[in-house]
């Protein structure tokens, strides 16, 4: 006890404005940092000791742990933002794609399919003209073109969402992974004694990565362990042990299905069961939406080779053969594979114009089919023109992606409000640290004095012992 009491307080004094002073330099550091959240060295009263006169004595100060200040319902609150966000934005990115291509100044899906069979009543005028049968078979051969090219060009979109469901799985397993190893390395502190608060940051950011690329549920352990699992219960992490995610190709369209491996005995098909973020509008937008619009031209494509082959089929060409197809016949891909018959490539005199095989000036067939522009007709099962069918495709695709752009900017809005108040608690003030600067400083100051204070007595003391 006495000046060695005082030397120890002094020195405990010093470790513990030293630690506030690295902690401090720490969260100045990271000001910047995405997701960071403000450490503290917390300080409490060393236990007190017996004097040398009997009574209980104060004996300094102790760093009791480095906590981080973090609301755990805030960052429940950004985590689900940052699905919903995540999900959102996937949509209106490959929306906006699909926008672009069905767009008619790139489609030309409606001006081709006016020209095609303006193209026809312009025939009818002129039955045994050759320039106007070959103005017919150029229009259709847009027709097609723009089509295929419509019908290729949504394929390759669709393969390519695909592509990145596998890439997502992949990212998945790569922060589930990180998630573990930040657990383990938060037992191991805690199993020392110790809390490392760097770990719950990192680990924070890593979840709310995760958490936009799939609907999560997760909580924390009695030991500060971190526990997540999909929104149907799969567990994804347990204390320092991930659970992955494989993406393999099955079913007739050979497509990437998710699964969840349990164990290396037990795999489950959870592509069905995932409730947001990026992965679920990717499978989403692959199995439904791309679905859609690729049935949509197909069904645009089989009903104009059906109804315009049925009425040429039936017609005469100058040369007075019947029974041609206008269209190449198909039985399926229609779209995909929509041309004009072989006959037609190889001769435009094959094109028919009239029903009658005595009057091959007619042109009754060419009227009825140039009719066909305006006519209500049947197209995946609904009654419509074609030029409405075409330009209710273009509204479709127009509506969903402005409704993705704004539910986009709605969740953005929250996330920013969300997060804004997670600041106001985890976030770095630079003022309130350069103020804790000041105070940790002068007391190192005061600590230090008193070692030169206690260091003087044991010189007085030792002098008067000699």
């Amino acid at each position: 006890m006495g000046i060695t009491s005082i030397l120890n307080i002094a020195r405990n004094a010093l470790f513990a404005q030293q630690t506030s002073l690295q902690v401090l330099s720490n969260n100045i550091a990271n000001v910047n940092t995405k997701g960071y959240a403000r450490q503290e060295a917390v300080l409490t009263e060393a236990d007190a000791v017996m004097g040398d006169t009997g009574l209980l004595i104060g004996n300094g100060v102790r760093v009791d742990r480095v906590a981080s200040h973090y609301d755990k319902y805030l960052e429940f609150t950004v985590a689900r933002q940052y699905t919903a966000l995540g999900e959102q934005k996937t949509y209106e990115k490959f929306f906006t794609r699909i926008e672009s291509v069905l767009d008619e100044t790139n489609s030309k899906l409606t001006s081709n399919i006016t020209a095609f069979f303006n193209s026809w009543q312009s025939l009818s005028a002129d039955p045994l003209s050759t320039v106007a049968r070959a103005d017919v078979a150029l229009k259709a051969t847009n027709l097609c073109q723009g089509i295929r090219n419509t019908y290729a060009q949504l394929k390759n979109l669709q393969v390519e969402t695909d592509n990145n469901v596998a890439s997502e799985v992949t990212e998945i397993n790569n922060l589930t992974a990180s998630i573990a190893v930040l657990n383990q390395k938060t037992y191991e502190a805690a199993a020392g004694g110790s809390e490392s608060a760097s770990f719950t940051s990192q680990r924070l950011m890593a979840l709310q990565e995760l958490s936009g690329k799939l609907d999560l549920q997760y909580f924390e352990d009695e030991n500060g362990g971190l526990t997540v699992m999909t929104a149907d219960g799969k567990l994804l992490v347990e204390k320092g042990i991930s659970y992955e995610l494989t993406a393999e190709k099955t079913g007739s369209d050979n497509f990437y299905h998710v699964y969840w491996k349990g164990n290396s005995a037990n795999s489950v098909d959870i592509t069905d069961g995932i409730g947001g973020g990026t992965l679920k509008s990717l499978i989403d937008l692959r199995d439904t939406q791309f679905t859609s619009f690729i049935d949509d031209i197909d069904d645009l494509a089989r009903s104009l080779m059906t109804e315009v082959n049925a009425i040429h089929a039936t017609g005469y060409n100058p040369g007075g053969t019947t029974g041609v197809n206008f269209f190449e016949n198909l039985t399926r891909d229609y779209a995909a594979n929509l041309d004009i018959s072989d006959e037609i490539k190889a001769d435009v005199n094959y094109i028919a114009v009239t029903s009658s095989a005595s009057n091959l000036s007619g042109n009754d067939i060419a009227l009825a089919i140039a009719d066909l522009g305006t006519a209500d007709v049947t197209i995946g099962g609904t009654t419509t023109t074609y030029v409405s069918y075409s330009a209710s495709i273009a509204s479709t695709i127009g509506n969903l992606s402005q409704n993705a752009q704004n539910l986009s900017e709605y969740h953005q809005n929250l996330l920013d409000m969300v997060s804004n108040q997670r600041e106001s608690v985890s976030g770095v003030s630079i003022d309130e640290e350069m103020s804790n600067l000041i105070k940790f400083q002068y007391a190192y100051q005061a600590a230090a004095r008193l070692i030169n204070v206690a260091d003087t007595l044991m010189s007085a003391l030792i002098g008067i012992g000699r």
